[in-house]
């Protein structure tokens, strides 16, 4: 009776786990697909995942069915899609010569399993925190910025990605972070900076394991795992490199593309004072797009520099990367960026899972949010782009 009943307590753990965020993809679908109903009555119902495609996902269908343009892109604006890294895309791409149903359809459902699985992953890092768990699982799949994980954006690959490589290295497993990285560099480019997270991690891990910094040069050389991980964790950027330069002559032509959106490369702090102070021009309305999008790297800071005070580098210094460089280029599309970053929204999960009313109060927050930000999504609010 004893190592059963053991048993059962051990699986309750695990059926919530895996049980919880399948209440969250019934409900953030429900909310979003009433929202739908609600903005576009006239809209056949049938016609829902193509309504929810919007910005950047219509590259993605493009991309999953035809690859990458050619130069100079025929019939198109003076855009190619060089700038959306092709992991994902090509895996939706891949998929689809197997199941034979529309792209947008089969990249949403694909979406919504990998999201799933994206939670999941999560429970170690929110310090296996029901309450935390909650909240995240709610943010993720039923939340206001639900629809970057739930359609055809590459933000959904980003976060499971960046949950396992982080998973990886909480159990010193270089070359299974390495590997997951591989992947993350070749699903959007700031993902490349994990590959700095490995180095960290082996570097905290010497300390801890001798006591001191003499000699963590060499100690660290002499490991062939770390040495070959960090060979391997940046090959997604290379091999897309390798891919474009191959494909139209230009390797970088990622980053040449940018100025068909009008970025340009700046002060981010710059960026960040002239959006917060961009207040809003229309009497209703509380805050601007601008100041939106800027107090979302505020938020994404500010979470770096909780991890910093829990002296999490690994996550530091890859969160800090992955907001200052894109901020470096303007704020468009800052709140998706920060939305994706897995330790960001980890961190912020388990402060507010730490009262709870606070957790009660912010549940409620996010399942009611998720109506408003569909409604705003599908209104065309730029701030969400």
């Amino acid at each position: 009776m004893y190592p059963a009943s053991i048993d059962r307590q051990q699986d309750r753990p695990t059926r919530f786990i895996l049980l919880l965020p399948l209440l969250f993809i019934l409900s953030g679908t429900l909310i979003r697909f009433l929202a739908f109903r609600y903005a576009q009555p006239d809209n056949d119902w049938t016609n829902y995942f193509g309504a929810m495609c919007r910005w950047d996902c219509g590259w993605y269908v493009k991309m999953a069915q035809t690859g990458y343009d050619p130069f100079p892109v025929p019939g198109r604006i003076n855009a190619g899609n060089w700038a959306f890294f092709p992991f994902y895309p090509m895996l939706v791409g891949l998929i689809g010569k197997l199941i034979p149903i529309p792209t947008i359809v089969l990249a949403s459902l694909l979406s919504i399993v990998t999201a799933y699985a994206a939670v999941v992953a999560a429970w170690p890092l929110l310090g296996r925190n029901i309450r935390a768990y909650t909240l995240y699982a709610a943010f993720i799949l039923s939340g206001p910025l639900s629809m970057y994980f739930t359609t055809f954006f590459t933000e959904v690959m980003f976060v499971l990605l960046t949950t396992l490589a982080f998973v990886y290295l909480s159990r010193s497993n270089y070359l299974g972070a390495a590997a997951i990285t591989a992947l993350l560099s070749a699903t959007r480019i700031v993902g490349v900076f994990a590959s700095l997270a490995i180095g960290v991690q082996a570097l905290m891990d010497w300390r801890r394991d001798t006591g001191s910094w003499k000699g963590w040069l060499g100690g660290l050389l002499s490991q062939p795992r770390l040495v070959l991980a960090i060979f391997i964790s940046p090959l997604g950027l290379f091999v897309y490199i390798a891919f474009l330069n191959y494909w139209i002559g230009d390797g970088l032509a990622f980053s040449h593309v940018q100025r068909a959106w009008g970025r340009q490369v700046g002060n981010p702090l710059t960026y960040l004072w002239t959006g917060l102070t961009s207040w809003p021009t229309v009497p209703w309305q509380l805050v601007s797009n601008s100041q939106i999008l800027a107090l979302s790297a505020v938020v994404g800071l500010a979470m770096t520099g909780v991890m910093a005070w829990r002296r999490q580098w690994p996550a530091v210094i890859f969160a800090l990367l992955a907001i200052v460089i894109p901020l470096a280029a303007g704020l468009a599309s800052m709140m998706r960026f920060m939305a994706a970053m897995a330790p960001i929204t980890i961190t912020a999960a388990t402060l507010l899972a730490r009262w709870r009313w606070l957790f009660i109060v912010s549940l409620v927050g996010l399942l009611a949010g998720s109506w408003f930000a569909t409604l705003a999504w599908f209104g065309g609010n730029v701030a969400l782009v």
